[in-house]
């Protein structure tokens, strides 16, 4: 892994996922892509792109829309597909990805697809409603990271101590952790514990911690009580109406 995106993903302690649900991207101009443009001018490290239902090529558009949207510095993810990462020649146009749960066990049955030129989305249904095994995770993590190579992030959702640690050895280099509070983004997502939180910042000092879920200015105390300095949010940001002044109230909230 470059040491620049590292470096700047160890630096970042806000990342903002930006969800938006539907066949298509937001068009261009439109607020969800100011809010994006506002809450990097303002100070947010990372930024994900969280495009549910689009098609593969829409999400490439979107990412290289992003990119123009952004500063320099501001790291630009994508969820749960790993051939979006990529445009058609193979030049990266992400500087990673995150694969929740469901999506890393999807990629690992499906088999990992290839960063070459028309390579087919990562984002497979299995059509199984079991949570997904452990060892099925791990698989896709290790197949993203495989596919990924050194270059380029590679991100998973976790909310307990050992999930972090087979994460991290499947090749994960940062974590979201949650949920912390209620959130309208997944429906039934499961609370994550605060002092368990707190015992993972412990036992996992040099690994990006994000705590994510249902975070605002008013709930991040839940995190810097649990010793974490990182918080990834998406609606108390996205949706603000001042977006700039949103993103600088929760890196206050997180510096209190």
């Amino acid at each position: 892994m470059t040491a620049s995106r590292l470096d700047r993903l160890r630096r970042a302690r806000l990342y903002l996922v930006a969800s938006a649900d539907g066949p298509t991207a937001p068009a261009p101009g439109t607020p969800f892509w100011r809010a994006i443009r506002e809450a990097g001018e303002a100070g947010v490290g990372v930024v994900q792109l969280r495009l549910k239902g689009c098609a593969i090529e829409a999400r490439r558009a979107a990412l290289a829309l992003a990119r123009g949207l952004l500063p320099d510095d501001v790291l630009l993810v994508v969820n749960d597909d790993l051939a979006a990462v990529f445009g058609p020649d193979g030049t990266p146009l992400a500087d990673g990805l995150h694969l929740g749960r469901e999506d890393a066990a999807a990629l690992a049955a499906a088999g990992a697809p290839s960063a070459a030129p028309g390579a087919p989305s990562a984002a497979t249904d299995t059509g199984s409603t079991a949570p997904p095994s452990a060892e099925a995770i791990a698989a896709g993590l290790r197949a993203a990271r495989s596919a990924l190579g050194d270059a380029l992030l590679l991100g998973t959702s976790t909310r307990a101590r050992d999930e972090i640690a087979r994460a991290i050895a499947a090749g994960a280099d940062h974590v979201g952790f949650g949920a912390m509070a209620p959130t309208s983004t997944k429906d039934g997502t499961t609370r994550a514990d605060p002092a368990e939180l707190a015992e993972c910042v412990r036992a996992f000092p040099a690994l990006p911690i994000f705590a994510i879920g249902g975070l605002s200015p008013g709930t991040l105390h839940l995190v810097r009580d649990a010793g974490c300095t990182r918080a990834a949010i998406g609606a108390a940001i996205l949706d603000a109406r001042d977006v700039g002044a949103a993103t600088r109230a929760c890196l206050a909230a997180l510096d209190a």
